[in-house]
């Protein structure tokens, strides 16, 4: 089960505003430290649920070759904007197929809690190890429980002249794994207010599926670095893990 792609094409425009370049400013130092220095100058990387390209935008300008991937035609419009000398594809994370094989993988901003079961998450390991160099390195990474006990259930709201955005949580789930949050937004645009809601579902993966998935897709070297222990502080970094793996 996936969330519809709809859903990221409405909320694009407030993640590209809000929250991309303020993750990624926190989450760069760490790719730099454990996953960048396996990569070699000029290597071709794939960035699965690439977003909005704001990473891809710093990989490029560093002579990296990039392509990035998301479902989300909206988000691919905002990263070809953002990241001109990366190349785009609008595929899906369980589905894709590539026609060259890349260097290194990435994958940010708990992307991957978006899959909605471990068949999923299996799915996407696959075919990003078919899209894999033996010996190339993967990062991602991932919300674990400890994030959606403490911030998921939270609301809040960012009111600017024109426009407004709500985000209101939803208790975690334990028996199924699963959490959701309902975003309410306003813009205004060509003097109309235009709404959009959309509610976002997230998956807790578990250490050992993702662990087994991992393996069962082919990838070795599998280590879990949690956020804080690289300077990823407050609740951005509370429950948030970095994995890394390499493809055999």
């Amino acid at each position: 089960m996936l969330m519809p792609v709809a859903a990221y094409d409405d909320f694009a425009w407030f993640y590209h505003r809000y929250w991309n370049e303020e993750f990624h400013s926190l989450a760069l130092p760490i790719l730099e430290r454990i996953w960048l220095p396996h990569v070699a100058p000029g290597a071709h990387i794939l960035d699965l649920c690439c977003g909005t390209g704001y990473l891809d935008r710093i990989l490029t300008e560093r002579g990296y070759s990039v392509t990035g991937l998301d479902a989300s035609p909206e988000m691919i419009a905002y990263a070809r904007a953002e990241a001109p000398l990366a190349h785009f594809e609008i595929a899906d994370a369980t589905s894709f197929h590539l026609p060259k094989l890349h260097d290194a993988a990435v994958s940010t901003f708990d992307s991957l809690n978006h899959l909605l079961s471990p068949g999923d998450l299996r799915a996407a390991f696959h075919h990003t190890a078919a899209a894999l160099k033996p010996g190339a390195p993967l990062i991602f990474d991932v919300l674990h429980a400890a994030a959606y006990q403490s911030r998921w259930g939270e609301s809040f709201v960012i009111r600017r002249d024109d426009h407004l955005l709500t985000i209101t949580g939803a208790a975690f789930d334990f028996r199924t794994s699963l959490a959701q949050c309902t975003i309410t937004m306003f813009r205004l645009l060509d003097n109309a207010w235009r709404r959009n809601d959309v509610t976002i579902h997230e998956r807790c993966h578990s250490p050992e599926e993702i662990h087994s998935a991992l393996g069962d897709a082919g990838f070795t070297n599998i280590a879990a670095h949690p956020a804080p222990d690289h300077g990823m502080a407050g609740d951005i970094g509370r429950g948030r893990t970095f994995y890394q793996a390499t493809r055999y």
